[in-house]
């Protein structure tokens, strides 16, 4: 289990949240499960004696987090999803199976997709969860044998090993005069 203690004195519960969530997250970027993490917040305590001085640790009260800067509009919602969907810290495993399905459904229409362009497919592109969550899901996929990884890094494409789902556009049409034999 991994443990990060953090001691401050000058941290709001709103600011320990957030702090707490992106821990979390590069944690788990990393491959450390996020239900192995813990994360302590401590007031600072006892004085510090630092070359001939000593500072002496204060008990100040609990200062208010600065406003949150107002965020532009969050794209609309796509029918079926609760409105939070795309703003919560964590998703239920309803919605991840929903966007499990979406991603299938986009990658069965275009027979590939990078990260990226999953991302814009299922309008997720200014969510700050979406790629490790897609990540995640591609693995999932691939070792479920539905999908194959090539590449590296920025250049990573997910290609679907089914029938790609492509319209059935009937044969185009090419007229041609006909020669007279008449002249």
């Amino acid at each position: 289990m991994a443990i990060v203690i953090i001691q401050s004195p000058n941290l709001a519960p709103e600011q320990e949240t957030r702090i707490g969530e992106r821990i979390i997250t590069a944690l788990q970027q990393e491959g450390i499960a996020p239900g192995s993490v813990v994360v302590m917040f401590r007031p600072e305590r006892g004085d510090i004696y630092l070359d001939g001085l000593l500072v002496q640790a204060e008990t100040p009260a609990r200062i208010q987090p600065p406003a949150p800067i107002a965020a532009k509009p969050a794209a609309p919602v796509a029918a079926g999803e609760p409105a939070g969907f795309k703003t919560k810290a964590r998703r239920s495993k309803p919605e991840l199976e929903d966007l499990k399905q979406g991603l299938m459904q986009k990658l069965q229409d275009k027979g590939s997709l990078s990260s990226f362009e999953a991302q814009v497919a299922l309008d997720l592109k200014d969510c700050d969860w979406a790629p490790a969550t897609l990540r995640r899901l591609f693995t999932e996929l691939e070792e479920a044998k539905l999908i194959t990884k090539s590449g590296q890094k920025r250049g990573t494409r997910y290609v679907w090993k089914g029938m790609v789902n492509t319209p059935q556009v009937p044969p185009a049409v090419k007229l041609v005069k006909a020669e007279s034999d008449e002249e």
